[in-house]
C-alpha cells in the first residue's frame, strides 16, 4: 500500500489536474469572464457572502461566470491558487500566509470577520483542561487556523499538546461532531452549527477561541497575476461579493434560507447559526493597519516563526476600499 502522504499528494494533484482541465474545457463557450473559488471544506458561514452573491444574481449582473469549488482542503485550496488552477480562494489564514513566507505570489483582497467562531467541546466528564490529558481531541488538518487555535488554547491552559494528549485530523466540523457524539473522541473543535448541535445534545463548551485576536477565517485571498493582469475583472468579483456579504450582515431570514440550502441543515437551525456567527462579520471587506498587525503577529506565532513581513506583502485591500463605504 502507499503511504498515507502519497495517496494524499496524489489525491491533491488529480483534484488540481480535474479542476483545470474542467476549466479549460469551458474557456470560450461564455463571453462571461470565469472566477474560480475554492472554498476549503463544506459550506460554513464564512462561504455564505460567496453563495449570497451568487444566489441574489450579483456575479451576473457583474458579468462574471463564478464557479465556487466547495469541499477542497484548506492547503490544496491555496496550491490550487498558487497554480493558477482557481483565481481566488476563501482561505486567508495561516496556510496563505505561509505560503506568501515562501515566495508565493498572493494577496489577502477582502475579509469576511475579524474574529474566529471555534469553540472546544468536550464530554460532561471533561470539567477542566485538566481532565484533557490522556484524551482524544479532533480537529480538522494540521496547520490549519483552527488547530493553530486549538494548539494555542491548550497551551495557554498548561497543557503541551505533543505529549499530554492526542489530537486526531479528521476533517469538517461535521464530521468531527458525530465522532465527539459517538465516543470515539472525548473532545473536538466546532464551529457553526456543530457547536449549537453539540449543546443541544448535552456535550459541554471547554473553550471559546473568539477572544484570540488576529485569527481570519474567511475572506478573498488571489494571485498576484488576477490582481494585477486582471484588476477589472477581480474588482467586479468583489464588488458583487461585498453586495453579497452586506446582504448576509443585513438580511436575517434571506439569508438563513441559503444557509439551509448550501449547509444542508433546517431553516431554523440556520437561524440560530446566523444569530451566534453574525457578530464576527465585517460589513466593509476590511480591517484596519492596526489590525492587520495584529493578524500577521498572531499568524507568525501560530506558524512557529521569527520572521517579520510587511503588511503590504499580505494584504492589499486597494480595490475594495475603492468600492467606498456602505
Amino acid at each position: 500500500m502507499l503511504p498515507n502522504k502519497l495517496h494524499i499528494w496524489i489525491g491533491t494533484f488529480m483534484f488540481i489536474l480535474v479542476a483545470h482541465l474542467t476549466a479549460l474545457s469551458a474557456e470560450g463557450q461564455d463571453s462571461r469572464p470565469i472566477v474560480r473559488v475554492s472554498s476549503p471544506g463544506s459550506d460554513t458561514v464564512y462561504s455564505m457572502p460567496f453563495r449570497v452573491a451568487q444566489e441574489q444574481g450579483y456575479y451576473l449582473e457583474e458579468g462574471l461566470d463564478v464557479r465556487i469549488l466547495a469541499g477542497v482542503r484548506t492547503g490544496p485550496s491555496v496550491q490550487m491558487l498558487v497554480a493558477g488552477t482557481v483565481e481566488a480562494t476563501q482561505t486567508v489564514g495561516t496556510t496563505t500566509l505561509a505560503a506568501i513566507l515562501q515566495g508565493a505570489p498572493l494577496k489577502v483582497v477582502m475579509i469576511f470577520n475579524d474574529k474566529p467562531s471555534y469553540w472546544l467541546y468536550s464530554k460532561k466528564s471533561v470539567r477542566s483542561f485538566a481532565d484533557l490529558k490522556g484524551a482524544k481531541i479532533a480537529s480538522s488538518t494540521p496547520g490549519s487556523t483552527n488547530d493553530r487555535l486549538l494548539k494555542i488554547v491548550l497551551e495557554k491552559n498548561g497543557l503541551d499538546w505533543k505529549k499530554d494528549l492526542l489530537v486526531i485530523y479528521i476533517g469538517t466540523s461535521d464530521v468531527r461532531i458525530r465522532a465527539l457524539i459517538s465516543g470515539a473522541v472525548e473532545a473536538a473543535v466546532l464551529t457553526l452549527p456543530g457547536n449549537l448541535v453539540a449543546e443541544e445534545a448535552g456535550f459541554q463548551q471547554l473553550a471559546s477561541f473568539e477572544s484570540e485576536v488576529g485569527a481570519l477565517t474567511g475572506g478573498v485571498a488571489t494571485g498576484e497575476p488576477f490582481l494585477s493582469k486582471r484588476r477589472d475583472v477581480l474588482a467586479r468579483f468583489l464588488r458583487a461579493t461585498l453586495r453579497g456579504l452586506r446582504f448576509y450582515k443585513d438580511n436575517r431570514e434571506g439569508s438563513a434560507k441559503i444557509m439551509a440550502k448550501y449547509m444542508n441543515i433546517p431553516y431554523k437551525t440556520a437561524l440560530g447559526t446566523y444569530d451566534t456567527g453574525i457578530p464576527v462579520f465585517v460589513s466593509n471587506g476590511v480591517i484596519s493597519e492596526d489590525f492587520q498587525d495584529k493578524v500577521l503577529d498572531f499568524q507568525l506565532k501560530a506558524i512557529g516563526t521569527d520572521k517579520r513581513i510587511p503588511r503590504d506583502k499580505v494584504f492589499d485591500f486597494s480595490i475594495i476600499k475603492s468600492l467606498g463605504p456602505k
